[in-house]
């Protein structure tokens, strides 16, 4: 299929998913297509409400990793798109399930997931951070590059101060992905400008 062909379909799709309820989105959410999913996750966050919320923890607790990864997807950027940008209604009540998916989650695809969650939802409170660091030093561990690439987005929302930030991004530096390497430097760069602006 020709690229413009396939942006045309997309569009033609993404103004028809607008449409549909959060029960009939829920029905396509863990879908075998990457782009479907995408499509359904997208939507959801424009949808910053309290079902928008219980859908997705409902979708964590899900045997199936695909419809977990989307949970957590779904949870990291609930309310990013609408008016202020910024506002994240359920940012304090996500957190809670986002430390426990640290903790306790095998499946490679949903640890890049809450890793990403963690980084599109920053600032997280101070409380936190040391929990927070210890459950994405052992995700820098993976074999999977992809966990590791969200481990290293997720570091740009904290302090270079924290003794065990410093540790664990001097280990993502020194990854053997020069992906990992990229996205660190550009972590190290935010963290860098944030703690500049707040001495």
């Amino acid at each position: 299929m020709k690229k413009d062909t396939w942006s045309d379909l997309y569009i033609l799709a993404w103004q028809r998913v607008k449409e549909l309820t959060n029960k009939e989105l829920l029905c396509f959410v863990s879908s075998k297509s990457r782009e479907v999913r995408g499509l359904i996750i997208q939507e959801f966050h424009c949808r910053p409400v309290r079902e928008v919320f219980d859908i997705a923890i409902h979708l964590i607790y899900q045997k199936n990793a695909i419809s977990r990864e989307a949970g957590y997807l779904i949870l990291g950027q609930l309310g990013a798109t609408s008016e202020p940008f910024t506002s994240r209604p359920f940012k304090e009540e996500s957190v809670p399930y986002l430390i426990s998916g640290l903790n306790f989650e095998k499946a490679t695809s949903v640890k890049s997931a809450i890793a990403c969650a963690i980084g599109h939802l920053k600032p997280l409170p101070c409380s936190i951070h040391n929990e927070i660091i210890a459950g994405l030093t052992r995700y820098s561990d993976e074999h999977n590059e992809s966990v590791r690439i969200s481990v290293a987005f997720a570091v740009s929302g904290f302090s270079a101060s924290s003794p065990s930030l410093k540790k664990l991004l001097n280990k993502l530096l020194d990854d053997d992905s020069h992906k990992v390497r990229e996205w660190v430097k550009l972590s190290i760069e935010t963290i860098n400008t944030c703690d500049n602006l707040n001495p």
